[in-house]
């Protein structure tokens, strides 16, 4: 069990920096508001799995890749997330990226919580298919090693 778990862990470095790259033209995706470079990024056939634990969003919600790309595109809004602390998996062409982070509209806390993506390696680039994360109540932010904002 150890052999397979360092097996897993010890993903050549090229691949988990790769992994860790199309995340991050994820995260500016989302601080940009490019509709290009999410379509470059996100597998257009995945899901979003959000779990919400804040006044008035808990509960499951699923929303496909399209809707959350028009949801951050759609409007006015200045968004930036970011991640800490990052473990990523990598076997062949399937990758998991796991990480606390925190999410910020126009300037201010929204919320933070715990992103899982799944990617899958398309053609050579690294693409988000399925994407979870928690929504969690500020006051948990610091337990997820957050610094104050």
């Amino acid at each position: 069990m150890l052999l397979t778990a360092l097996v897993l862990a010890a993903a050549p470095v090229d691949d988990r920096g790769q992994v860790i790259a199309a995340v991050d033209s994820f995260m500016e995706a989302i601080r940009s508001g490019d509709r290009t470079a999410f379509e470059r990024v996100l597998h257009p056939d995945g899901i979003a799995f959000i779990h919400g634990y804040v006044e008035g969003r808990h509960g499951l919600r699923l929303r496909p890749n399209k809707q959350t790309v028009e949801g951050i595109t759609g409007g006015t809004s200045r968004f930036v997330e970011r991640y800490w602390n990052p473990t990523v998996l990598v076997h062949r062409d399937i990758a998991h990226f796991w990480a606390p982070y925190s999410f910020d509209v126009d300037g201010k806390r929204s919320h933070c919580g715990i992103d899982s993506f799944s990617l899958v390696r398309v053609e050579g680039e690294w693409k988000l298919t399925n994407m979870s994360w928690t929504v969690e109540p500020l006051e948990r932010c610091a337990e997820l090693g957050e610094s104050k904002p």
